[in-house]
C-alpha cells in the first residue's frame, strides 16, 4: 500500500494499526508488534498510531500496548462511551482523537478532556447529525470528519468528506464551518502543517464548488493544477494471502439451547449493540456464526436481534477485526450455504436465499478486489437487491461486520462462541 500510494496523484498517507489482533483473546491471522511498527516510524507517508482499541489494555498499562504508544507522537484514539477517570487516563497515554463519539455530550467529555473529535459519516455508523451540537465556534478547531466503512457503491453514490458536510448542513452546521472541519481542522489534526488552507507557502490542493444551494464539487486542483482524472486498471499485487480453511459444518452445528439467551441487539445507524433476553423462536431472531477461517477449527453460534432476516442468509469474510467468516440468516441451510460460498472464494460477501447464492468475490485476502471501483459497485448493487428480499436492514454487511468487533460494547460474537464488551472476557450464551 505503502508503495502504491507513491504512484498516486493525490497524496495518501497512514496510521500503523495498533491493534491486530483487536484484545489478546481474538483469533486471527497474524499480530503486529510494537517491534514489527519500528521500521515505519519516520516514513512521510506515515503519520501516527492508528485507532488504539484496547482500552483495558491502555488503562491497565498492558507492556505491549505502551510500548507501541511509546512510538509515535500522534495516536489515534477508539474509546466508545469511555468517561470520567478511565477517559482522563486513557487521555493521558498521548491518545488524542476519538471518531466513536454517538452523543454531542460524549463528544464536549472528550473535547473539554483534550481530544479532537472525528464525526463520522459511514454505511451502518452515522453520527454528524447527533453530534453537530457540539461543534461551535470554540471547538470546530477540535472537530473533522471521518467516514469510516463506507462501501464503494455509497462512496460513488453520496460521496465522501463531501457527503458529511451535506449531512452536517442539514443538521444545521454553517457551511463556512463544514468546510473548516474537511479542511484545515483535519490538517491540523492530523499534523499536515503543509496544507489546509490557501496561504503562501501551502500546498494548493483545492477544489472549486458549483454554483448551487448544496455543497458539489466542479473541480478538483493539486498542487496548483487542475486535476483531470484518468482511470487505469489495478493490478493485484504479487502477495501470498493466507487459504481459507474451515470446518466441516452441519445444520446440528447450528443449534441453541433451550431457554433464556443472551441474543445481541442491532441498532440502526450504530456499532454499538446490547444484550437482551430471547428464546430461540423469539420473533425476529436470527442465528449469527463466527468461524474462524484460519485454522479450520473453532466456531461460535448465538442469536441477534434487528438484522430482520425474513429468509435466506448473508455472510462475509469483511468481520473486523480478525476478519474471520462472519454470517446470520432465517435459515439453516441457506446459512450453511452462503458460509461455505465465502471459503470456496477465498473470500468474499454472499447471500443465499432458498440455495440461489449471489456473491461478490474480495480475493485480495478476504478483504479487497482489484476490479475498478464502477464494476465493484454494479455488482454491491445486484447483492444488495438479492440481500432486500430477505428483509434484511439496510447495509446488512457492514452491521454484520461489525458484530464481530469485541472493542465495541456490549455483546458481540467470536468463534470462541459470545464476548462481554463491558466486562471485556468471554461470556455464556444462557442467560
Amino acid at each position: 500500500m505503502l508503495g502504491d500510494a507513491n504512484a498516486s496523484p493525490a497524496d495518501l498517507f497512514f496510521m500503523i494499526p495498533s491493534c491486530v489482533p483487536a484484545t489478546p483473546l481474538e483469533i486471527g491471522g497474524a499480530a503486529v508488534t510494537a517491534d514489527d511498527m519500528k521500521k515505519y516510524v519516520g516514513n512521510p507517508r506515515v503519520l501516527g498510531l492508528g485507532e488504539m482499541m484496547n482500552v483495558p489494555g491502555v488503562l491497565n498499562k498492558d507492556p505491549e500496548v505502551i510500548a507501541k504508544l511509546a512510538l509515535f507522537r500522534h495516536i489515534d484514539g477508539h474509546a466508545p462511551q469511555v468517561t470520567g477517570d478511565a477517559l482522563c487516563r486513557y487521555c493521558a497515554c498521548g491518545i488524542s482523537t476519538d471518531h466513536e463519539c454517538v452523543s454531542a455530550d460524549e463528544a464536549r467529555e472528550k473535547i473539554k478532556r483534550g481530544m479532537r473529535i472525528l464525526l463520522r459519516e459511514g454505511d451502518a455508523a452515522k453520527n454528524v447529525a447527533a453530534l453537530t451540537p457540539a461543534v461551535t465556534a470554540e471547538t470546530a478547531s477540535r472537530c473533522a470528519f471521518a467516514t469510516d466503512d463506507r462501501h464503494a457503491d455509497s462512496l460513488l453514490d453520496e460521496g465522501s468528506i463531501d457527503n458529511c458536510i451535506r449531512q452536517a448542513m442539514k443538521a444545521g452546521m454553517s457551511l463556512e464551518t463544514a468546510l473548516r472541519l474537511a479542511t484545515l481542522s483535519a490538517a491540523d489534526i492530523m499534523g499536515l502543517s503543509d496544507r489546509g488552507l490557501i496561504a503562501p507557502g501551502r500546498i494548493a490542493d483545492f477544489c472549486v464548488l458549483e454554483d448551487s444551494a448544496e455543497f458539489r464539487v466542479a473541480d478538483v486542483y493539486k498542487n496548483g493544477i487542475k486535476f483531470v482524472s484518468s482511470h487505469t486498471n489495478a493490478q493485484c499485487p504479487d502477495v501470498s494471502f493466507p487459504p481459507f480453511i474451515i470446518p466441516s459444518l452441519s445444520k446440528e452445528d447450528l443449534n441453541l439451547p433451550d431457554g433464556n439467551l443472551k441474543t445481541i441487539e442491532v441498532f440502526p445507524g450504530e456499532l454499538i449493540t446490547d444484550a437482551v433476553p430471547g428464546t430461540k423462536d423469539a420473533d425476529g431472531v436470527n442465528k449469527v456464526i463466527c468461524i474462524d477461517r484460519y485454522r479450520g477449527k473453532k466456531f461460535g453460534v448465538a442469536q441477534v436481534l434487528g438484522l430482520g432476516l425474513r429468509k435466506g442468509a448473508v455472510a462475509s469474510s469483511i468481520g473486523h477485526d480478525a476478519h474471520n467468516i462472519i454470517a446470520a440468516g432465517a435459515d439453516d441451510d441457506d446459512l450453511l450455504s452462503a458460509v461455505s460460498a465465502v471459503a470456496r472464494a477465498e473470500g468474499g460477501m454472499a447471500v443465499c436465499i432458498d440455495g440461489k447464492m449471489t456473491i461478490l468475490p474480495l480475493p485480495a485476502g478476504g478483504l479487497m478486489t482489484c476490479e475498478p471501483y464502477e464494476e465493484v459497485s454494479e455488482k454491491l448493487r445486484a447483492l444488495n437487491n438479492e440481500v432486500e428480499k430477505t428483509g434484511a436492514v439496510g447495509h446488512v454487511f457492514i452491521q454484520l461486520s461489525f458484530l464481530g468487533l469485541t472493542v465495541i460494547p456490549h455483546l458481540k460474537i467470536t468463534p470462541r462462541g459470545l464476548f462481554d464488551g463491558d466486562a471485556f472476557t468471554d461470556t455464556g450464551i444462557l442467560w
